[in-house]
């Protein structure tokens, strides 16, 4: 089992050769005690080199060593983070208080989740699992965490030895925290595979889900490659999109998160005159009024209307390169389906901003494998495809591409 990652110290050649830890909570101990020329002396080294003047001021002037703190926090050496920000406390410095206790809370939760995943030996926790999912005993488990460091979100690499097997089956454990959107992605996984072979969704075998105390995790086959380079990206994504929307989800995937219902809640908040600041700064000036409510407003139920009809597919919520792994054929694997949608079809088709022409879509491509009602056709589809970027977009702080979408969608004739 490899540890968990210890953030390097600040700089200079003096921090190298110093325990944050240890420094740290000498720190703490002398300024607990009144010793504050000794507690300056031991954060010396993690925050050098420094000016003359600033040595003395280091207790005095919060910068240096809320800025060590963050250090360590983004580097998740969250113990020597939560120091950090004790030793900032124990200075006076009370404005760190919520920083400090929300870290405190982090560190308790990697205590608890180290506990969990890596305080016995995998065969024990995973053994009988693994003997009722895979018909036979595992005889050993051989692990090492793939993401160190991390908390409530890592991979572990499994190789297990089954019985009467020389050649160890290779697994991957992603895990999750008690979070209720972890909980919603890991229950949502499993339906998704429950009801779905993962070869049709171009992913993984799946080896279920286990819940045990505050923690999950899912089991999923190694999928030996590298992520799609970049510029095989369009095409893949081209190519992976038809192969999805030829898709016909079954019925007990009738619980999953829609999409639609999601955006036209968004379209309804526009309607309403609730848009992002943000988005509405970058719209052209007949929209930046109450131009872009009222034509919601109109546009609500025609757009309603027209997406109706259209029948729905599994779509990948967290499609990039990086979830697309390629093996030595270029065959491409996609992981990470822990979020997925209900969407209808046309959705994840490439929306350009701006004036740029539209790659067309072939509506032979997906009637081939299923048939599509009567009107639906590239109208609903693109709209769908809007919809989409459009939400996409405002969800991740594009908001000049947000606003481009918004009014696509605004000015739509169908």
């Amino acid at each position: 089992m490899t540890a968990g990652s210890r953030a390097e110290p600040a700089a200079g050649a003096g921090a190298a050769r110093t325990d944050p830890a240890q420094a740290l909570g000498t720190a703490l101990e002398a300024l607990r005690d009144g010793r504050r020329d000794a507690a300056r002396a031991a954060i010396a080294p993690l925050v050098a080199p420094l000016p003359e003047a600033a040595g003395s001021c280091v207790l005095t002037d919060p910068a240096a060593l809320a800025g060590l703190a963050q250090h360590y926090t983004a580097a998740m050496d969250w113990s020597a983070g939560q120091l950090a920000y004790d030793v900032l406390l124990a200075a006076g410095h009370d404005q760190f208080a919520g920083k400090r206790d929300w870290l405190a809370r982090r560190v308790s939760v990697q205590r608890d989740f180290l506990a969990h995943f890596e305080g016995q030996p995998s065969l024990a926790r995973l053994g009988p699992v693994l003997e009722h999912r895979l018909g036979r005993p595992a005889r050993r488990i051989e692990t090492t965490r793939m993401r160190p460091g991390m908390v409530a979100m890592a991979l572990y690499r499994h190789e297990v030895t089954l019985d009467g097997e020389a050649k160890p089956l290779v697994l991957v454990e992603k895990t999750f925290s008690d979070r209720e959107s972890d909980v919603e992605k890991l229950t949502m996984q499993d339906l998704l595979f429950g009801a779905l072979p993962a070869a049709r969704l171009r992913a993984p075998a799946y080896h279920g889900m286990l819940r045990d105390g505050p923690f999950g995790s899912s089991l999923h086959a190694l999928v030996p490659g590298q992520p799609l380079a970049p510029e095989r990206w369009e095409l893949v994504r081209r190519e992976l999109i038809y192969h999805y929307w030829c898709q016909v989800p079954p019925a007990r995937l009738a619980p999953g998160k829609r999409l639609l219902r999601q955006v036209l809640a968004d379209l309804r908040r526009v309607a309403g005159g609730r848009i992002p600041d943000p988005v509405r700064a970058q719209l052209d000036d007949p929209w930046r009024a109450d131009g872009a409510a009222a034509a919601a407003a109109a546009k609500l139920p025609v757009i309603e209307a027209a997406l109706a009809p259209v029948p729905l597919f599994v779509m990948h919520d967290d499609l990039h390169c990086g979830n697309i792994l390629v093996d030595g054929l270029g065959t491409p694997c996609v992981i990470d389906w822990d979020r997925w949608w209900l969407a209808p079809i046309g959705a994840g088709w490439a929306v350009p901003v701006g004036q740029r022409e539209v790659e067309p879509m072939s509506l032979r491509r997906i009637t081939w494998a299923r048939a599509l009602p009567a009107g639906v056709g590239v109208p609903q589809m693109m709209l769908a495809a809007t919809l989409w970027a459009w939400h996409l977009a405002a969800r991740t702080g594009r908001h000049y591409d947000a606003a481009r979408h918004l009014e696509r969608l605004l000015g739509w004739e169908g």
